[in-house]
């Protein structure tokens, strides 16, 4: 397996990425809860991300069947829960290294099954924490009880289910899919069900793909009047029912933008195909970010694309799309090689409790190829290089993101590896084929 790429001629091509593991998993969950029969289109049967890979063992996992009518095809056959249905695990459920997965998992065994249910998953999970979305599935009836010495708001952990309250609280969220988790049980419910808000929410994009993609099952998930005045109120409300036609998955928004900002760095021209035009995933803005660094972008019903070079630096928010910040830190490293200009990339408080550190990962691997680089106030401040850039040996520490953004940095310096490439096959396994394809060279390690 290369351990990393190197600068070469400017890449070009069409690239094909994985279906969006954020729908994928969503899809995949809910459908075991919507009565009757869902088509998904998208999801590969042969090798799929491992992410996604997860969230397809957790169907029959959840006593549902899944049935794949082709390479790329499969239906679930849903109950709805209630005095006939409900979730019936009979064994713990593992849910990977997926913090999605694990927010998920829990909220519909809480609230959509009244059995008691082991949710726990592995390598970085262990690490990670929802503090907000346990104390919200407490105050509605739910127990959660820590597992092997496992921090509270953590996993593993022993989840007794109810049935779902009328009213959900939520506050102080860390993470918008610890709103998702509560959407996804309380659509699974005809009855209206109502959940509060409190605090600020990160990456709300990804909340307004959660809400979209419950339309395509007949929810319906709209603003009413706050519970009172430190709230934000939402209602849930529809009896689902599968969609009339298969669902078929959006290419993921995320993993596109790894290849538009392969494109910028090398000078080069790379088009992802689809209809991006009323695309549900926010990432899909990456084509804005790009053009602020000088780059030509387009976004259209036949594709995303990106022709480089970098022109400029960049003063980037980036509150709302945190799965950017890796691949526009390499664009940003470019434009301090290659304009001897500087970058900031601000609002990345969450990327602190991510599979890794990415904002402290970022800023280490940045230092170490010889760039100038400070955190401040939660933002990454990029800068021309101090000296002469050197190759770096990247750790990846176990996060997918982090060794998208070394690779893009190989492109820019030579002698950049990372010391587990292996770690893209989280959410897109042919990542290195994919890139060699577009005349990316691989470096394999010493």
């Amino acid at each position: 397996m290369p351990a990393g790429l190197v600068p070469g001629p400017p890449l070009g091509g069409w690239l094909r990425v994985p279906p969006s593991k954020s729908l994928a998993q969503r899809a995949l969950l809910f459908a075991c809860l919507v009565p009757g029969r869902t088509h998904l289109l998208g999801i590969p049967r042969q090798a799929p991300p491992a992410d996604v890979a997860a969230a397809l063992a957790l169907v029959p996992a959840l006593g549902r069947s899944l049935t794949w009518h082709g390479p790329r095809a499969l239906s679930i056959e849903g109950i709805g829960p209630g005095h006939a249905g409900g979730l019936a695990p009979k064994h713990p459920l593992e849910v990977a290294e997926s913090g999605t997965l694990a927010r998920l998992t829990t909220a519909l065994v809480a609230l959509c099954s009244r059995s008691a249910t082991t949710v726990r998953g592995h390598g970085s999970l262990a690490r990670r924490r929802s503090p907000a979305l346990f104390r919200a599935l407490t105050r509605a009836g739910a127990q959660l009880e820590p597992v092997h010495d496992a921090a509270p708001g953590g996993w593993p952990v022993l989840v007794r289910g109810i049935g779902p309250p009328p009213d959900l609280f939520l506050e102080d969220p860390e993470s918008s899919q610890e709103l998702t988790a509560l959407l996804l049980a309380a659509a699974a419910y005809p009855d209206s069900i109502h959940i509060h808000l409190k605090g600020a929410l990160p990456s709300r994009p990804y909340v307004e793909l959660t809400r979209r993609m419950l339309a395509e099952f007949g929810v319906r998930v709209a603003r009413t009047e706050p519970y009172d005045s430190d709230h934000d109120s939402l209602s849930v409300s529809g009896a689902a029912r599968p969609p009339e036609r298969p669902l078929e998955l959006e290419p993921d928004a995320s993993a596109a933008a790894v290849g538009l900002a392969a494109a910028a760095i090398t000078g080069g021209s790379v088009e992802v195909p689809g209809d991006w035009t009323a695309s549900l995933q926010g990432d899909a803005e990456v084509t804005l970010a790009l053009a602020r660094f000088g780059v030509d972008t387009g976004r259209d019903g036949t594709g995303l694309r990106a022709s480089g070079p970098v022109q400029s630096g960049a003063d980037l928010d980036l509150v709302d799309h945190p799965d950017l910040a890796p691949p526009l830190a390499a664009v940003a490293a470019a434009a301090a090689i290659q304009c001897g200009e500087s970058s900031r990339l601000s609002g990345l408080a969450g990327l602190r409790g991510k599979e890794s550190d990415r904002l402290a990962g970022l800023a280490d691997a940045l230092s170490a190829i010889g760039l100038a680089v400070a955190i401040e106030d939660e933002a990454l401040v990029l800068g021309p290089p101090r000296g002469e850039l050197s190759g770096a040996t990247l750790d990846p520490r176990g996060d997918h993101r982090m060794a998208f953004a070394f690779a893009l940095l190989g492109l820019l310096v030579p002698g950049v590896t990372l010391t587990d490439p292996s770690v893209v096959s989280k959410s897109w396994p042919s990542f290195w084929t994919d890139l060699s394809a577009l005349g990316a060279s691989p470096t394999t390690a010493p």
